[in-house]
């Protein structure tokens, strides 16, 4: 994989910008690095309630080459998307042969690197009961039924136990893990029947957070009059005010061990199936320790700051983005938009957009997205150390094209492009150092997908609208085109002629005894007549000669640059073609037409009227020649 012939560690993981996961995502990559692997991430985002748009996002699961993994890593706890994560499992079992590690979440086949749930909280419980006396704390949890929030509630009951406190239900809170939570449980506690804790812990950053914002509405000031932890220390816990008190998890750390036990497995070292990581914790302000903690962090609160001036330049740059790439009508538009932004982020080493062959077919319902590791891709734009490249074929299984590959061991993160539940393809991106994600890589790829979608639109449109035009100059019943095209496309061959002087052909047919067929055998048959001699026109031209029904059963062909040798060939071959249908007697009736042309050359003055006006005129004379001999031959009887 990537063309390097160096092992590839898999890394299934989700929305990577954000901190926990970028920092895993660095110690995956350094550890990797150091041991000669190559690092692919297959990251997604969603999650948020967008069925549609979560669909998109699971075809992420098709993307890896599984059977070429030397080892994969997977974070069940980030991977919001419940199938998603089936599918990834799913497929690893079937069709995987490399030693395979969970990170932060217990998964029975695996190897597993932990944290020890039953731990995480336990200096904090203790720190608040033994150093600040509180009897009266109250805990907001994760949802039931995850494994580490389950853990931390059992720690927190545990630890209460130990110090013979009393465990009160009505002091335990179930939360989501995301902000909104801490203001629910604001809410529930302080309209409750229970004392006002002196102490609430949150099973992380996030929600402690907003259990500080939502006490600070209601004038209860943090740690004055209720002290508040969390777990995880997130950047934002370190600059809060007041800096909330919490336990580190060794996120880096982790990342490596992940990788130094797929190694090890590869050279055949044994080693225990878990691995567990201490957690580190930091007192702030939040618990009413180290107020000053603020000044104390000067370094930390400076890059937190770089980072913030980062992301709002970010923020701008893809709105402008989006204007950029909106009304655009060709992916070529696309891809000369993309170059720009690619060379405006510095920090991309490489930039891979490699779209499937039929992305831009307009389906309602879409298609079996499920992929072939030989599916072939096109990659549309490519930078590779700042120089441009495109329309480079490229097999799924390779995930960037060959002919690029780099001699280093490489980190890509891949993410596929796509509209709803609509897969146009994926991006495959390296970095200059090791880093991940620009923190609005979601919107950027939204933007390119929305591009995407609008060109699909913008075709799809095109056709539907040229479906119309074309309608209105075809006849339903031979599929030939009407007398309409008279004042388009005949028009325009006549001109062509005129402009390169050379000679117009007008053939015109009129079917015999088209009334003797429908009143004996019925307008069926009459209609099984008609749609042959529109197929002997068809048969016969095979040099862009225009086929037309004018209506009834007289039909016409015009044709540019023909001679007599030409016009012969026409003729036999539309002639052939009607008595082979009447030779095989599929029908009881026969097919015979009467025809006439005329070869003309065009001055500016002819007109398309005046040359089927000529063929015309020997087509008549044709059926009065065929009338006369038949009158005739009755005579004679």
């Amino acid at each position: 994989m990537f063309g390097n012939n160096r092992k590839t560690i898999g890394v299934f993981i989700s929305q990577v910008n954000e901190e926990y996961q970028d920092s895993l995502s660095r110690g995956i990559i350094k550890k990797a690095q150091e041991l000669n692997y190559n690092t692919a991430f297959f990251t997604n985002f969603g999650g948020l309630g967008q069925s549609a748009y979560d669909m998109g996002e699971a075809y992420i699961a098709e993307l890896p080459n599984y059977e070429e993994l030397e080892g994969i890593i997977v974070t069940p706890d980030v991977i919001i998307l419940p199938e998603l994560m089936e599918q990834y499992i799913k497929k690893i079992k079937s069709r995987c042969h490399c030693p395979v590690v969970s990170v932060r979440r217990e998964t029975k086949d695996f190897y597993n690197v932990l944290i020890d749930d039953n731990k995480v909280l336990d200096e904090i419980i203790r720190h608040f009961i033994t150093k600040h006396g509180f009897t009266r704390i109250n805990f907001l949890s994760g949802p039931k039924g995850y494994p580490d929030s389950d853990r931390r509630l059992e720690n927190y009951k545990k630890v209460l136990t130990e110090y013979n406190l009393p465990v009160e239900e009505g002091r335990i809170y179930y939360g989501d893990l995301w902000r909104m939570a801490g203001i629910d449980a604001v809410n529930q506690w302080l309209n409750s029947d229970l004392e006002r804790p002196q102490a609430i812990i949150c099973a992380n950053d996030l929600m402690a957070i907003t259990v500080c914002r939502a006490l600070a509405e209601r004038g209860i000031v943090v740690p004055d009059h209720i002290a508040v932890t969390g777990c995880d220390d997130l950047e934002d816990a370190a600059e809060f005010s007041p800096s909330i008190t919490t336990a580190r998890m060794p996120v880096y750390e982790m990342g490596m061990e992940a990788v130094e036990k797929i190694h090890k497995h590869n050279i055949g070292i044994e080693q225990p199936k878990y691995s567990y990581m201490n957690t580190i914790t930091t007192y702030r302000a939040s618990c009413g320790c180290k107020r000053n903690w603020y000044h104390e962090s000067n370094d930390r609160r400076r890059n937190h700051i770089i980072t913030r001036e980062a992301l709002q330049r970010e923020i701008s740059s893809n709105a402008f983005m989006s204007t950029d790439l909106t009304g655009l009508s060709s992916l070529e538009e696309i891809v000369d938009k993309i170059r720009i932004y690619i060379y405006e982020n510095a920090n991309f080493s490489s930039f891979y957009m490699c779209l499937r062959t039929d992305w831009d077919l307009y389906q309602e319902e879409l298609a079996d997205i499920n992929m072939a590791d030989d599916d072939e891709f096109m990659m549309e734009v490519g930078v590779k150390n700042r120089v441009i490249y495109t329309k480079i074929k490229c097999a799924k299984k390779d995930l960037i094209p060959t002919i690029l590959a780099e001699d280093e061991p490489k980190a890509y993160y891949f993410a596929v492009l796509h509209h709803q539940q609509h897969g146009f393809g994926y991006v495959g991106i390296s970095f200059n150092k090791i880093q991940t994600y620009m923190k609005t890589f979601q919107a950027w790829l939204i933007n390119v997908s929305n591009a995407l979608e609008n060109i699909r639109i913008h075709g799809e449109l095109n056709r539907l609208v040229y479906k119309l035009e074309d309608m209105s100059i075809r006849d339903d019943l031979t599929g030939l085109y009407n007398r309409r095209v008279l004042n388009t496309v005949g028009k325009k061959y006549l001109k062509q002629c005129v402009v390169e002087q050379v000679e117009l052909m007008v053939f015109t047919a009129d079917m015999d005894k088209l009334k003797y067929i429908n009143d004996k055998f019925g307008h069926y048959s009459g209609d099984i007549a008609l749609k042959e001699v529109a197929n002997a026109l068809v048969k016969a031209a095979d040099d862009d000669e225009i086929c037309i029904r004018l209506g009834g059963d007289e039909f016409m062909a015009i044709g540019m640059d023909y001679d007599e040798v030409k016009m012969s060939k026409f003729i036999n071959r539309f002639v052939n073609e009607l008595n082979s249908f009447n030779e095989r007697n599929e029908c009881d009736f026969g097919v015979y037409v009467s025809y006439g042309y005329k070869l003309i050359s065009p001055s500016q003055e002819t007109t398309i009227e005046s040359c089927l006006s000529f063929a015309d005129a020997l087509m008549y004379q044709q059926k009065y020649e065929k009338a006369s001999k038949s009158i005739k031959a009755n005579l004679m009887i």
